[in-house]
């Protein structure tokens, strides 16, 4: 609706109403230039919007942002935790290889007769330790009396990563070993994880 209709008739209503009505055209009016028409604002806005607009800006850009910080900030521990995982399973492995050249080095051939345990391995410039727990070896005899018997060890490996005495990661193997003394060979017939 425009102003004109609620117009006063009488008095000095009027006259005072045409000067209201003027002072809000010529506010709203913007001069374009010498000669030109004046181009007038009729919209109401108000002072600070575009303030508060940026201001919205601003924050929708700092949440998207701090979403992609905390993703990015879990997918790290992720990776750091899968590092360690697989740093661990190494060590197991490298405790059963251990433990086949301790079976198959002549030095030890009166120890491995029975069941014994390797306890606190260290693996050099890491805080890793394994402990190996050799059954007793299963004997079987050979096909011909005059070479002797090949054997079979169960051997458990467990290795474990620390960090001021608390265990943050840890690995369990069950492997079975077969040697053969007669070519000095030995190999794994199975590894299993627990």
């Amino acid at each position: 609706m425009s102003t004109e209709s609620f117009k006063p008739n009488t008095g000095i209503l009027p006259v005072l109403w045409e000067v209201v009505v003027t002072q809000r055209r010529q506010d709203a009016c913007v001069p374009l230039g010498k000669n030109m028409k004046r181009y007038c604002n009729t919209s109401r806005s108000r002072p600070g919007m575009a303030m508060l607009m940026v201001l919205f800006i601003v924050m929708a850009i700092a949440v998207i942002s701090s979403g992609f910080i905390a993703r990015s900030d879990a997918a790290l521990q992720c990776g750091r935790n899968d590092l360690l995982r697989n740093e661990v399973d190494y060590l197991a492995w490298a405790g059963l290889e251990h433990a086949r050249a301790w079976i198959v080095s002549p030095d030890n051939s009166g120890i491995i007769e029975i069941s014994f345990e390797l306890n606190n391995l260290p693996l050099s410039g890491s805080s890793g330790r394994y402990n190996l727990v050799f059954d007793s070896p299963i004997e079987t005899a050979a096909a011909d009396p005059n070479d002797p018997s090949t054997y079979t060890y169960a051997i458990q490996c467990t290795a474990y990563d620390t960090t001021g005495g608390d265990i943050r990661a840890r690995s369990v193997l069950d492997a079975t070993l077969f040697y053969d003394p007669n070519s000095t060979q030995s190999y794994y017939i199975s590894v299993t994880r627990q």
